[in-house]
């Protein structure tokens, strides 16, 4: 199910959301919620629950914002003057955009494509752009439209009547404070209660859906389920015949839930429209693989558990033996964002509006800036960890669960603000290589601790001989891609762009006669690119060509 769309409009009527979002009236205040309050100043309980008492303790002047605890946008409108109180969560999980400038706002909505419609005219943000196809998302609160951008997480905003900002300030910031008496042991037990908390919170109302794959992240969450839960579970392949999903039917055959492996078939095309307005356009659609199975998803659950941001939280950065040298902190980062692919895109459909020398300045500058932010953070592991991922979060893992709310509504634990608050304690050397989640399988869930961890080649008992343990195998599949000649391209979706459908696919979306990609690329230009795709498919150019189709599709849909 699709979340209803929730916009204000101040130019004219005010219009609130729909009558199925949740919402609060009482004398004083009419209020709103865009996603969900899984629980508020520790209290667990339904979204309209939550509501009712953040409105109560807002009246009251002691609204703890930092104990609302969800993917959520609160809208709260004072009868008195008229004037919105605008909320967002702690992470931006859930996006609110405003069509105006700094000082005043002609509307506001949850859906960006809809808010567009709103603009007397609209052009797009080339700097913004440049962002989004160097890193894969969009940096900081820009959008792809000059004058929309998205309202910033852990925030309170308060508009009058008419669209003026009154005040904007941030109620939760990154921090980081090790416990110094919390010892290893201690740690792991903590992690497990607030895990196994987070996962409760989850699943304590409706059907649950838990996606498996051949990693940690959904191994842990099915680690901690809560007895009596079973959620229905499910993995996808590219065939019949997937590692991935091997490793998933395992994991849910140990803990006795019920599992059903897909196929991903391409049916990327037909779909793009839908795929591009769910996700705004803010992620690259081969990412979106969930969205294949949506309808199957509606019929049998209520919400979907996923497994995002486990990896940031339980696994280094890379820095955990300091800045490599001759570089900067920056530069570190800077090449931790950006993509191989991104140059064809920089130079040939950014390249007329915002020059590639200027594009590179732009985001060596807006890395820096931000890293500035976050100086306050001695570690410098986890500086980067948090500046990444207030952005990263922010925009990418936003779209994505976009994608899956289009099913059911997604319901991440690892974004449990209990959780966050916890990882803001625990030093980098426990989470290195994902030491503290691999001791907390090993000590809570040996039965999937003994399952292949799918990098490693190896169960969790092995993980400190997998280098050597994978290097049979990988020396096997690479003499297989040498004899078959199969492309070492294995991201997501492109693998395949690579059938004869997939090529026709493209050609359609990228070449088709009248596409508003060709006012920007020569279509030959885009032909070119296409030819050498096929003629030796990589990593590289597979992202430039799906970023690519994202950008078309988007601009077919959008303008």
């Amino acid at each position: 199910m699709t979340l209803p769309a929730l916009q204000v409009l101040f130019t004219r009527q005010p219009s609130p959301p729909p009558d199925t979002a949740p919402r609060v009236e009482t004398a004083r205040t009419r209020a709103w919620c865009h996603g969900e309050l899984l629980s508020y100043a520790g209290i667990d309980g339904s979204t309209e629950d939550g509501l009712r008492r953040a409105v109560a303790d807002a009246e009251a002047g002691r609204l703890q914002c930092q104990s609302l605890n969800g993917r959520f946008v609160l809208i709260l409108q004072s009868r008195a003057d008229g004037s919105w109180q605008v909320i967002t969560d702690r992470l931006g999980a859930q996006h609110i955009y405003a069509l105006g400038d700094d000082r005043r706002v002609s509307a506001l909505g949850t859906d960006l494509l809809a808010l567009s419609r709103q603009a007397p005219t609209l052009t797009l943000d080339w700097p913004a752009l440049a962002s989004f196809f160097s890193f894969g998302f969009y940096l900081d609160d820009r959008t792809c439209f000059d004058g929309i951008r998205v309202l910033q997480p852990a925030s309170v905003y308060r508009f009058s009547a008419q669209g003026e900002l009154i005040y904007h300030e941030r109620y939760w910031l990154w921090q980081h404070q090790v416990d110094p008496a919390r010892t290893y042991d201690e740690t792991i037990e903590e992690y497990d209660a607030l895990l196994r908390r987070a996962v409760r919170r989850c699943t304590s109302s409706g059907r649950a859906i838990l996606p498996l794959s051949g990693g940690l992240d959904s191994r842990s969450l099915a680690a901690v389920m809560p007895a009596g839960a079973q959620p229905q579970a499910y993995s996808y392949g590219y065939g019949t015949d997937s590692i991935e999903t091997r490793i998933a039917s395992q994991v849910a055959a140990a803990r006795g839930f019920n599992f059903t492996a897909h196929a991903v078939q391409p049916y990327l095309f037909d779909r793009l429209p839908e795929i591009v307005r769910a996700l705004h356009g803010c992620q690259d659609v081969t990412q979106a693989r969930q969205m294949s199975i949506n309808g199957w998803v509606a019929g049998r659950a209520d919400a979907v558990l996923t497994g995002l941001w486990g990896d940031v939280w339980l696994d280094q950065m890379g820095l955990a033996d300091g800045i490599p040298p001759d570089t900067t902190l920056a530069e570190y980062t800077l090449h931790k964002f950006e993509k191989r692919g991104r140059q064809w895109l920089l130079e040939h459909v950014v390249g007329p509006h915002f020059l590639p020398p200027a594009a590179a300045e732009f985001l060596s500058a807006a890395v820096s800036d931000g890293l500035a932010g976050f100086e306050h953070i001695a570690d410098l592991d986890f500086r980067v960890k948090a500046y990444k991922t207030s952005r990263w979060a922010f925009r990418w893992s936003n779209a994505s669960l976009r994608g899956f709310d289009v099913g059911a509504t997604a319901r991440v634990p690892y974004y449990d603000v209990d959780l966050v608050d916890f990882f803001c304690t625990v030093p980098t050397e426990y989470v290195r290589d994902r030491r503290l989640q691999i001791d907390h399988l090993k000590r809570y869930a040996p039965d999937l601790a003994r399952i292949r961890w799918q990098p490693t080649y190896t169960n969790l008992y092995l993980t400190r001989y997998s280098r050597w343990l994978s290097l049979p195998p990988r020396a096997i599949n690479k003499l297989r891609r040498i004899v078959t000649r199969r492309p070492a391209l294995q991201r997501n979706w492109e693998v395949q762009f690579l059938s004869a459908e997939g090529r026709r696919g493209l050609e359609r979306w990228l070449l088709q006669p009248g596409l508003r990609l060709h006012d920007i690329v020569a279509a030959q230009r885009i032909a070119s690119l296409l030819d050498e795709f096929y003629r030796a498919p990589t990593a590289g150019n597979g992202y430039t060509v799906s970023m690519l189709l994202t950008f078309s599709a988007w601009l077919e849909v959008s303008t």
